[in-house]
């Protein structure tokens, strides 16, 4: 069977098999981790096609995996299975703990496979009406998750996140309409899909296509977590699970920006890469200013790591807007980096969270001594996501520099530089004081977890290393085939 005909039907027919499997918790978890398994299997069998040259299209080329496609593709499959495979001992945890019931872990699991389903099929869309209405199906998938526990607190986050990503969304749903409208009868094919809009691109109206960069920037980056439409991701990561933050903040927000990054392309060789680049500079500064601001007063350790979500989207942004062969190189390499990054956090945070009994480091203190490995691995985390070298954020974000230096572009690099010494002065004084301060609250498990609980999380401290200091040939030669498409070289 086709590869693409598995990936849109087997994660939705997992789902829902889970939600008829018996109140059963061992069973629940066997379930999850081997149907996890299964999905990623599948996910880098279709990406190792792309790699090797071969084209995967359906339904008339409405459904395709391109290059671009293959490296978020493989994120999903990634990054989601050793979050899943987390979640099944944080949620273990929250029912011991009597947060949560067998019924609403049930619920869980199987919506995570329809959020991989929605995931992916927005990463498949060729589209770009399929492509919103998938990237609006996370919305919706994703939300109980995030509300999982039905309290207060987290039915509020998800209502706000909900409302504010719809109606983002809705500026996106408005781009795709003016570039449909603008390209009708101008472009040779049907003005829906992706590759004959950036075929034809230089055909479709200037000024519509600057209106559609517009909104499509208001519309992807509202659920990217790019400022000022920013305000409802530190909610969202602060009271949803460790998992549903590691994958909101892992996976879906590159699924957001590959919308973006598409309607990049398109207006990009339609109006030339200045205006965009511009438009995503005047983002991406905007966004890293203010999310390195409340870096600096934030002590909850699950809003210092969703500020941080905000903060390298806008790293993503800048790379984009520093533009380039480098630049883009840097930017796409990035979602990679921070995917890896930012689950390795959260995760980390459901871990901390269960030792401390708080999400609060000012309350926390002396890690390094009760549980060494924990403190270990959420190191790894801060250093990666202020960009120390050897870690895989610091290759991106040292290729951005190098981009605009090649481009003589000065004052960018100054401004680069100063927001990520913040950044960088931020995360390290919180670090420091959480993990070899005194112990300032009450502990409640003082001791760390079990090697097997935290096998996800050393797995995924690997990738970040090894991205950071090695070169993996496959996943550059899916990045350099992006940048050419994107640039059409």
């Amino acid at each position: 069977m086709d590869s693409l005909v598995l990936i849109l039907t087997v994660p939705f027919v997992f789902g829902v098999i889970m939600f008829f499997m018996p109140l059963q918790f061992k069973l629940l978890q066997k379930l999850h981790i081997v149907f996890s398994v299964i999905v990623s299997t599948l996910l880098l069998s279709a990406v190792g096609k792309v790699v090797n040259a071969e084209e995967l299209s359906l339904f008339h080329n409405y459904i395709f995996l391109d290059s671009l496609g293959a490296i978020f593709l493989s994120l999903i499959a990634i990054t989601g299975l050793l979050v899943n495979v987390y979640a099944t001992t944080y949620m273990k945890w929250e029912l011991e703990d009597g947060h949560i019931d067998i019924k609403e872990v049930k619920n869980y699991f199987a919506l995570s496979f329809i959020f991989t389903w929605t995931m992916s099929l927005s990463v498949l869309c060729n589209n770009i009406a399929f492509m919103w209405a998938a990237i609006e199906a996370t919305t919706l998938a994703s939300v109980f998750l995030v509300a999982v526990k039905k309290d207060k607190k987290s039915t509020e986050s998800g209502y706000k996140y909900i409302v504010l990503c719809s109606i983002g969304l809705a500026f996106a749903l408005y781009a795709t309409i003016l570039l449909f409208s603008a390209a009708n009868g101008k472009i040779s094919g049907e003005a829906m899909l992706y590759t004959n809009l950036l075929a034809n691109a230089e055909n479709i109206d200037g000024m519509a296509l600057k209106l559609v960069f517009i909104f499509a920037l208001i519309g992807f980056g509202t659920k990217a977590g790019l400022a000022p439409t920013h305000t409802w991701l530190p909610d969202v990561h602060a009271e949803g699970p460790a998992p549903t933050s590691a994958l909101l903040s892992g996976v879906l927000l590159k699924c957001a920006m590959l919308g973006l990054i598409r309607y990049y392309a398109i207006v990009a060789n339609g109006v030339g890469f200045d205006f965009v680049q511009t438009v995503m500079i005047v983002s991406g500064t905007l966004t890293l200013f203010i999310a390195a601001f409340f870096l600096i007063r934030q002590h909850n350790v699950k809003r210092m790591f969703a500020y941080h979500s905000v903060a390298h989207m806008g790293v993503i942004a800048f790379g984009l807007g520093v533009g380039g062969a480098i630049g883009l190189f840097a930017a796409l390499f990035h979602c990679a980096a921070h995917s890896f990054t930012k689950a390795l956090a959260f995760c980390s945070t459901g871990n901390i969270a269960r030792i401390y009994g708080t999400k609060d480091m000012t309350k926390m203190g002396g890690m390094i001594r009760i549980a060494p490995l924990t403190a270990v691995l959420f190191g790894i985390a801060i250093c990666s996501l202020v960009g120390v070298p050897g870690f895989a954020i610091f290759v991106s974000e040292f290729l951005i520099f190098k981009a605009a230096a090649i481009g003589e572009q000065y004052l960018l690099m100054g401004i680069f530089a100063v927001a990520l010494a913040i950044i960088f002065i931020a995360d390290f004084s919180h670090f420091f004081l959480a993990t070899f301060g005194k112990v300032e609250g009450e502990v409640v498990h003082n001791s760390e977890m079990k090697l097997g609980e935290n096998l996800p999380l050393i797995a995924l401290a690997i990738l970040i290393v090894t991205f950071g200091v090695w070169q993996f040939d496959s996943f550059t030669f899916l990045l350099d085939e992006s940048v050419k498409s994107i640039m059409k070289k």
